[in-house]
């Protein structure tokens, strides 16, 4: 295939630095289909790479008068796919998208680039040129893939049909309540193409992907939610808008709430209760200390002695996610890293009254610690966040089960670990909250609201998790103290035990709500 070809040319950090992936064909036809369905005459790609879009349209209509129209930024994928394509009825722009005025087509279908919108170079030209045409304010950490939908949305015809690839965080993530409040202000959206294992159907992606199709008709009807599983179905299937498994209607997704639990709680057996309570009422998940410079403040027990590195300039830190092995992490365990030359040792510096701890400093300086892009930032580049340590740690990146750790020492954390502090309500509950955390029905409510990267990896915000549904303080006390001693004295010995204890006791609070 040319895709194939190209990608066994091309660095991998090229590729990464244009958010370029490829569709694969048999998507794209599902794509091209909808986008053909009211007889087009003109058709954009935004995005054209090597031209699987048109390829597919000139397959499925090959002697049709369409004219297709393509935006590629990239010099060197334009050379890959001028020397392979046929270009008849087909005018490849090398131009930037999002800096042109493309006009108004019939149908629009595109797989963006996927990248933050800080690393575009022009953004500072190009978001008040976009804001103006959309008549939107986007945030500055807006996905440079949903700036190319909007953009595409307002260039849709009357009748028109769009089909887009998207990542599937903009339904959780903040920059994304924009977009969908424009997809359903305007009746845009028609259905959701959800793609289970993406790693068969997307080898290249990046991240979870889903399709969007849209149709500028003005009319509001349920949206359609599909979830393909293979590319065996995807080969099966003959018209996408005929194939999905569930409808909702467009009130049942309020733009400023997260979808993904709301569309996953469509085919999820776990029932949520109504009366469950937000995280956030029991305390805060935050992020991790960012040190900036991780290996000069980490510190290992052999690194303390050489600098001869005074208590009062340290505190305990866990440095890294692999040093806790256990759901549960006592003085003893932390303990066990440190007699093993581990860096579990954080420079804390209050005041500068240590000639040793100066001389530290100046090596930091030495080797340029000091102007890396965190450091250079504060007043005073060696001093850290003020923390306490968090009695429960949540990790930021998870395959498969979520790791929580009930933690029993006095060790803040960087940020491999969310940090859950605490307020009044919660104090009493931390143990409570986290027998729920670690059971596996409160770790499936919990994912709904995570952000799946591919492969497999889930990352959370903390604001993911603080509005993550748990009990509330009632049905939190049916959990008896004698139930978490038992959990917290069996985890670190059985922790399959531990987990079907859990598990058990957040059943009996669901089955009695």
């Amino acid at each position: 295939m040319l895709e194939s070809k190209y990608i066994k040319e091309t660095p991998l950090n090229y590729r990464k630095n244009y958010g370029q992936f490829f569709t694969p064909s048999s998507v794209a036809r599902l794509m091209v289909k909808w986008v053909l369905r009211d007889n087009p005459k003109t058709i954009l790609d935004p995005a054209f790479g090597l031209g699987v879009f048109y390829d597919e349209t000139i397959k499925i209509k090959p002697n049709s008068q369409i004219f297709f129209s393509g935006y590629e930024i990239d010099n060197r994928i334009i050379n890959f796919f001028n020397y392979h394509a046929n270009n008849f009825n087909c005018r490849v722009n090398n131009q930037d998208y999002l800096q042109t005025e493309a006009g108004f087509f019939d149908g629009i279908i595109c797989n963006p680039p996927y990248m933050r919108f800080q690393k575009f170079l022009n953004r500072h030209q190009i978001l008040p040129k976009i804001e103006k045409k959309i008549g939107k304010k986007l945030v500055g950490y807006v996905n440079i893939s949903s700036v190319f939908l909007l953009k595409s949305l307002k260039e849709l015809k009357v009748n028109g049909n769009l089909a887009y690839i998207m990542p599937f965080e903009f339904f959780n993530a903040g920059y994304g309540k924009q977009i969908k409040k424009f997809l359903l202000d305007n009746n845009f959206l028609k259905q959701i193409v959800i793609f289970s294992n993406e790693k068969e159907i997307f080898p290249e992606a990046i991240t979870t992907v889903c399709m969007l199709l849209c149709k500028n008709d003005g009319k509001q009807n349920s949206i359609k939610i599909t979830i393909i599983n293979t590319n065996e179905e995807i080969e099966k299937i003959a018209d996408i808008s005929n194939f999905y498994q569930k409808e909702i209607p467009p009130s049942d997704l309020p733009y400023n709430k997260k979808w993904t639990p709301l569309i996953l709680s469509l085919f999820s057996e776990q029932k949520i209760p109504d009366d469950f309570s937000v995280i956030s009422s029991y305390g805060t998940f935050s992020r991790g200390i960012a040190t900036g410079a991780n290996v000069f403040f980490s510190l290992t027990k052999s690194e303390i002695e050489k600098w001869k590195l005074d208590g009062n300039n340290l505190c305990k830190c866990i440095t890294k996610s692999f040093q806790i092995k256990k759901p549960l992490f006592t003085e003893s365990d932390f303990n066990i890293l440190y007699k093993a030359d581990k860096p579990v040792h954080c420079l804390d510096v209050k005041k500068i009254d240590n000639q040793q701890v100066i001389e530290y400093i100046k090596e930091g300086e030495k080797l340029g610690y000091h102007q890396r892009y965190l450091t250079k930032k504060r007043n005073t580049w060696y001093k850290i966040e003020n923390r306490k340590p968090a009695p429960i740690l949540f990790g930021v990146f998870n395959r498969g089960r979520l790791k929580v750790i009930r933690n029993f020492t006095t060790a803040i954390n960087f940020t491999c670990f969310h940090s859950f502090y605490p307020n009044m309500y919660g104090q009493q509950l931390v143990n409570k909250l986290f027998i729920y955390l670690i059971s596996e029905i409160g770790q499936s409510i919990i994912k709904n609201n995570k952000r799946s990267y591919g492969d497999g990896l889930d990352k959370f915000e903390p604001g993911d998790l603080n509005d993550g549904l748990c009990p509330n303080q009632k049905q939190f006390e049916m959990i008896g103290e004698q139930d978490v001693r038992k959990v917290i004295n069996l985890i670190n010995e059985d922790e399959k035990a531990a987990i079907q204890i859990s598990n058990n006791l957040i059943e009996k609070i669901i089955n009695a709500s």
